[in-house]
C-alpha cells in the first residue's frame, strides 16, 4: 500500500538534490567567473596606465625638444646680432642686419609651435583610443561571464521535482475496485442495475359494501 507514496517521495528527493547540486555548481562557476573578470578588468586597467604614461612621455619628450630648440635659437639670435655690433657698423644696415636676426628667431619659433600643436593633437588622440581600448577589452571581459543562478529558479526547480514525485506516485498507484460487473437481472452481486419489479402480492379491490 505504501510502495507508490514511498516512490514519489523518492523520486521528489531525488529530483530536489539534482537541483540543489546544479544551483551549487552554478553558484561557483559564477563566483570563479567573476574573479576571472575582475582579474581581466585589472590587468587591462594596468595596460591602459603604462600607455598614458608611454603617451606621455612622448609628449613631454616633445615639449623639452621644443624648448631646447627655441634657447637654441634665442642665443644664435643673440650671437648673430652680437656679432653685428662688434663689427662697428652703423647705419640702417646695422638694424636690418639685427632685424633680420630677429626674424629668423620668430620664423623658427613659428614651426616649433606647429609641431607642438600636432604632437599635441596626437596626444589627446593616442589618450582617447587608449579609453576606448581599455573599454572595448572591458566589455569584452563582461561578455565572458557566467551568469549567478536565481533563487526563484532554484524554487521553481523544487517545485517541480516535488511536482514529478507526486506525478510517479499516482502513475503506479493500482486503480481502486468496483464498477463494471455482469450486469444480470436477478442477483445483486454481479453489479449493474437491478430490474426487477417489487412484489406487492395479489391486488384486492377496497370492499365497498353491499
Amino acid at each position: 500500500m505504501c510502495t507508490p507514496i514511498l516512490i514519489g517521495v523518492a523520486t521528489s528527493l531525488m529530483g530536489a538534490v539534482q537541483s540543489i547540486a546544479g544551483f551549487q555548481a552554478q553558484s561557483q562557476a559564477a563566483k570563479a567567473s567573476e574573479r576571472a573578470y575582475q582579474q581581466q578588468r585589472n590587468l587591462n586597467q594596468e595596460a591602459a596606465n603604462r600607455a598614458y604614461q608611454q603617451t606621455q612621455l612622448k609628449m613631454k619628450g616633445e615639449m623639452e625638444k621644443a624648448s631646447q630648440q627655441a634657447e637654441q635659437g634665442l642665443v644664435r639670435r643673440l650671437q648673430a646680432q652680437g656679432s653685428t655690433l662688434a663689427a662697428g657698423r652703423a647705419g640702417q644696415g646695422v638694424t636690418g642686419l639685427l632685424a633680420d636676426a630677429e626674424r629668423v628667431e620668430g620664423r623658427d619659433l613659428g614651426s616649433l609651435g606647429m609641431n607642438l600643436a600636432y604632437a599635441q593633437q596626437d596626444y589627446f588622440f593616442g589618450m582617447e583610443n587608449i579609453y576606448q581600448q581599455q573599454n572595448t577589452a572591458n566589455i569584452q571581459a563582461a561578455s565572458q561571464r557566467t551568469a549567478k543562478p536565481s533563487g526563484a529558479g532554484l524554487a521553481l526547480s523544487l517545485a517541480g521535482s516535488a511536482l514529478s514525485g507526486v506525478q510517479a506516485g499516482m502513475a503506479l498507484k493500482a486503480p481502486s475496485a468496483g464498477g463494471g460487473g455482469g450486469g444480470g437481472s436477478s442477483g445483486s452481486d454481479g453489479g449493474g442495475y437491478d430490474t426487477k419489479l417489487p412484489d406487492y402480492g395479489q391486488y384486492k379491490p377496497p370492499a365497498y359494501g353491499t
